[in-house]
């Protein structure tokens, strides 16, 4: 999946207030942040309390980071999903096969940390909405392109019409959205972390009744 632009001049420049900046020492820091929320929730983040963790002065932090939500983005952004290896997308003959091999790529490519850490967020977006923004902005609009990208490819194979994807991809429908969301909360809905089993059920119970695909007999 493609990374989303980085918004320009959100970072400080590295060497502007100080050294070069150090990479092994930046992915001290993208680490606390990543601990500290799953452990104790954004509301309780700290710049002083990442720069403990990390091991640095709080203002290294603020030499890389000018404020809490910019770390939280790049700490986002670090565990954006690569996309799905071209031989598994050529590989998958139908939507459904595709789906499930994008789903199960997704899934697999988090570790527990990292999917605790975005169920973290989601959760704290209701009392912090600049963190809704973030999060749509760089975790699940990737989520949704991978999924959208399947539904391109079935209308490429015929499977889907031009006019079923466009309806699916306006504004304000929520068949995508659905998808995603247990993708992202999947513990905390399910109580579990679905495996290869449960994504093919995922995909077949939910997903393609909604898109319109055909399940799996």
């Amino acid at each position: 999946m493609t990374r989303p632009t980085r918004p320009a001049g959100r970072q400080r420049p590295g060497g502007a207030f100080g050294p070069a900046r150090d990479e092994t020492r930046n992915a001290r820091i993208i680490n606390a942040v990543l601990d500290l929320i799953v452990e104790s929730g954004y509301a309780d983040l700290t710049m002083g309390a990442v720069a403990a963790r990390a091991g640095v002065a709080k203002a290294t932090v603020y030499r890389r980071w000018a404020s809490r939500e910019d770390l939280v983005a790049d700490a986002l952004e670090s565990i954006m999903l690569p996309a799905v290896p071209a031989a598994g997308v050529a590989a998958a003959g139908t939507l459904r096969e595709d789906l499930v091999a994008t789903l199960t790529h997704s899934s697999a490519c988090l570790h527990p940390r990292e999917r605790r850490f975005s169920a973290v967020l989601a959760t704290a977006t209701a009392s912090h909405p600049q963190i809704a923004d973030t999060l749509r902005e760089r975790y699940i609009a990737g989520q949704r392109e991978g999924i959208v990208s399947c539904l391109r490819r079935a209308q490429e194979r015929g499977e889907l019409t031009a006019q079923r994807v466009e309806r699916l991809l306006a504004p304000g429908r929520l068949e995508i959205a659905a998808a995603v969301a247990v993708l992202v909360l999947q513990e905390d809905l399910l109580g579990a972390v679905l495996d290869a089993e449960g994504i093919a059920r995922l995909v077949d119970q939910v997903l393609l009744p909604l898109v319109g695909g055909t399940p799996s007999s």
